[in-house]
């Protein structure tokens, strides 16, 4: 009989540890996605814009772009991409393109910003498709 009740403890040891482990990964995915669900708001409204963008944001989109601009929560790289978006006429104003510039050169800055940023440095009337690619990716 004491090689069952080992074999019991075994199990049981097993069995813990495992729930253990499995815990931490459901935890850790559980942070990923707050941490993505919290950057993105922002940047999926803006990447949803620029997807559908023609020559320039329409009425509705200048007032979601001007809410982030004017967020305060929002990062410092999201107001100034949606203040860019904003004034985007077939291509982003000569005006805005330091301040893009300079979040596509910044190491600290974000994936999800440096590709805003740069789709409107490249955008002539409206994204390409390969741009559109990215601009879906972050809306997902």
């Amino acid at each position: 009989m004491p090689y069952r009740n080992n074999v019991l403890f075994d199990k049981e040891i097993i069995m813990r540890n495992s729930l253990c482990v499995l815990s931490v990964f459901l935890m850790l995915g559980m942070t990923v996605s707050i941490a993505n669900a919290a950057e993105s708001q922002a940047v999926q409204t803006m990447a949803g814009i620029l997807m559908n963008l023609k020559h320039m944001p329409g009425a509705d989109d200048k007032q979601a772009l001007a809410s982030i601009a004017d967020d305060k929560s929002a990062t410092a790289d999201d107001r100034t991409v949606a203040r860019a978006l904003m004034n985007v006429q077939h291509t982003v104003a000569a005006g805005d393109k330091p301040a893009l510039e300079a979040i596509v050169n910044d190491p600290k800055a974000s994936n999800a910003d440096k590709t805003l940023a740069n789709v409107l440095l490249d955008l002539k009337h409206f994204p390409s498709a390969d741009d559109k690619e990215k601009l879906k990716a972050l809306t997902e």
